[in-house]
């Protein structure tokens, strides 16, 4: 119990690991790009909102971590990308939620974009 809650939690350790911290912001890219395409076109629309909402905070949670990492001017370049992805998210959780296929779909290709730019600038 002397130890701080993070460390408790395992978030100091996640932090301080850079490589696996990539190595996670990949998986969940890969379960975006495999998984949520399909909950979309069949409209299982309770399983893409909870697969989009569990991969945004895991890769929100990397790439802050891979983001304290770099200097200054790759942070800033990082955290805007990350910023682009997180508004595209929030507009295909929005979708989701008004079961609209159509513009779910638009949505997707665009968080998909933004996810891969942000991947770009991990460096």
């Amino acid at each position: 119990m002397d130890l701080p809650q993070a460390t408790r939690d395992g978030l100091t350790q996640a932090r301080s690991s850079i490589p696996a911290a990539i190595a996670r912001i990949k998986e969940s890219e890969s379960r975006i790009d495999g998984k949520l395409p399909g909950f979309v076109e069949k409209k299982y629309w309770t399983l893409a909102r909870e697969e989009l909402r569990g991969q945004v905070g895991t890769l929100r949670f990397d790439i802050n971590a891979v983001a304290e990492s770099l200097g200054k001017d790759g942070k800033k370049a990082l955290l805007g990308k990350k910023a682009e992805f997180l508004k595209a998210a929030d507009t295909l959780d929005f979708a989701i939620r008004k079961k609209d296929p159509v513009k779910a779909a638009a949505a997707l290709a665009a968080t998909r974009s933004t996810l891969d730019a942000a991947i770009a600038a991990l460096g």
